[in-house]
């Protein structure tokens, strides 16, 4: 998904050498910083922290949101306890229904008063010129784009892609959301259906809501992203686009809302357990230190003497070498090279178990990225490590509760696990992609209980009913192993699938994916 824009560039790559060599310049402009806001001493959100049994007040309250339904309940939510300030950053913000849900939530935010601050990359951005251009002239509400293409005209947006590769190739992943400076989700989820089991493609995804001092430490990595060069704001971007109305706008999304209410989707999100006990303040939260952790917007700027520094997949790695006992890993995307190879069984080497949960070549999204990670599934396993990957029914599994009736599943979190004592939710994934050339982010958690819970979440991620379990058999071949069925080619994948992967395997754009 996040390379469906650009992946053409990517695989042409070796053809481009003399148009990458130099990064295109950003357009010009000149805009005052912002920063966040002091949290507010009255409010909904701050009563609820109140009510919060904090015996340390470094520590942060958290919660995993494992399902879609409520990962856009607790979005939704929070926009509406909002008092004064909203700021969101997110790689991917879809024009579909749960676009337009949160959209309609975030007007009204700044119709009641809230300075609204939303940051999206330009490249994942499919909300349309216009929707932007309008959200963008409330009065509350200002919108920038992250490292934009220069050319906007739909007809030369892909030669200009070509000519600003050697720039526009670095992006921002990350995904958050902070609501009055007090409370946070981030993880894997962007804006659009497929990531709240709303489309036929079901992104089994994890987030985590954060309420306390840790959304100040996030409100900080979004202000760096938000002053920095290569945030431009959309009057810039779209300065010559059409408008339309707010009030239009107003009047499309209410609409839009009240033709989703009596859908089952709606009335199961607003009758859940987690959503009554959110609203009514007794959402049981797990307290503990925490760290932020985030590349800094500099690594994305092909002009910056830290451009493609992997700042936190170096964090992330130190944290790996200091296992004892085991990892749990989940990546929608795996692409651990020799080195990550060596990594990771070098820690089996020491005596502790590392598991890891990615897309078969039936449930991945980028069919390129399955051909790249294909070739180190052997040493992985000669080498002690334990690999799963997601099965396409894992959809119809009573997990993710899908409201689709052919939704094929697809992974899309990134998780860890370490010694079931600390755990990190976030958007990176272990590629070449999201160490070397996106920005990524998420949250370290020091706390047993929680790192039980997603412990627990990669052990139901891996039962027979929900993912193949890869073994060697004879003559080191790959097996995929099921309770059942044991299969010695890639299970549930179409011919056109297999040879497509073949056939991508021969580009050398591993270091693009």
């Amino acid at each position: 998904m996040r390379l469906k824009q650009y992946l053409l560039v990517g695989s042409i790559s070796a053809l481009l050498i003399g148009l990458t060599a130099c990064a295109t310049p950003l357009p010009e402009h000149d805009v005052s910083p912002s920063y966040s806001m002091d949290v507010p001493a009255q409010g909904l959100l701050s009563t609820y922290m109140r009510q919060q049994p904090v015996d340390d007040l470094k520590k942060s309250g958290f919660y995993i949101l494992d399902r879609g339904v409520d990962a856009l309940s607790a979005r939704l939510q929070l926009i509406d306890m909002t008092e004064t300030t909203l700021d969101l950053q997110y790689y991917i913000y879809s024009g579909d229904v749960t676009g337009g849900l949160i959209a309609e939530r975030i007007l009204a935010a700044a119709d009641r008063g809230v300075r609204v601050r939303i940051l999206l990359d330009d490249i994942g951005n499919s909300m349309s010129d216009k929707a932007v251009a309008t959200l963008d002239r409330h009065t509350n509400i200002e919108l920038r784009l992250f490292n934009p293409v220069s050319m906007r005209n739909k007809w030369f947006k892909l030669p200009s892609k070509i000519v600003e590769f050697g720039r526009i190739n670095n992006r921002m992943h990350n995904k958050l959301m902070v609501a009055d400076n007090l409370a946070m989700i981030t993880g894997g989820r962007n804006i659009g259906d497929e990531y709240y089991t709303l489309s036929e493609r079901d992104f089994q995804d994890i987030d985590l809501l954060g309420i306390g001092p840790i959304s100040q430490e996030a409100s900080e990595s979004f202000d760096a992203f938000w002053n920095s060069p290569l945030s431009i704001p959309a009057s810039v971007v779209y300065e010559n686009a059409k408008q339309g109305t707010l009030n239009r706008m107003r009047k499309g999304l209410a609409s839009h809302r009240k033709r989703q209410a009596q859908k089952p989707y709606i009335q199961a999100m607003e009758d859940s357990s987690f959503s009554r006990s959110l609203i009514e303040g007794r959402l049981k939260l797990y307290w503990g230190h925490s760290d932020w952790l985030a590349d800094p917007p500099s690594k994305a700027d092909a002009h910056s003497p830290n451009s493609e520094d992997p700042y936190l997949a170096r964090i992330l790695g130190n944290h790996l070498l200091d296992v004892h006992s085991e990892v749990l890993m989940k990546s929608a995307y795996f692409i651990p090279g020799q080195r990550g190879v060596e990594a990771l069984t070098g820690v089996v080497a020491q005596g502790a178990d590392v598991s890891v949960l990615t897309n078969s070549l039936a449930t991945t999204d980028v069919l390129a990225v399955h051909s790249s990670y294909a070739p180190y599934r052997v040493p992985l396993l000669k080498g002690g490590v334990k690999l799963w990957e997601l099965q396409p029914m894992a959809a119809k599994q009573s997990r993710p509760n899908t409201f689709i009736s052919e939704s094929v599943a697809s992974l899309h979190a990134k998780s860890f696990v370490f010694d079931r004592y600390k755990l990190f939710i976030g958007s990176i994934n272990i590629d070449p992609r999201s160490i070397e050339l996106n920005t990524e982010a998420g949250v370290m958690v020091y706390q047993k209980e929680l790192s039980e819970q997603l412990a627990d979440l990669f052990q139901r991620w891996t039962e027979d009913d929900y993912a193949f379990e890869l073994r060697l058999g004879e003559g080191d071949r790959l097996e995929w192993h099921t309770k059942d069925q044991t299969w010695t080619s890639e299970p549930e994948a179409g011919r056109i699938r297999r040879f497509m992967s073949w056939m991508l395997d021969w580009l050398p754009i591993e270091d693009q994916l």
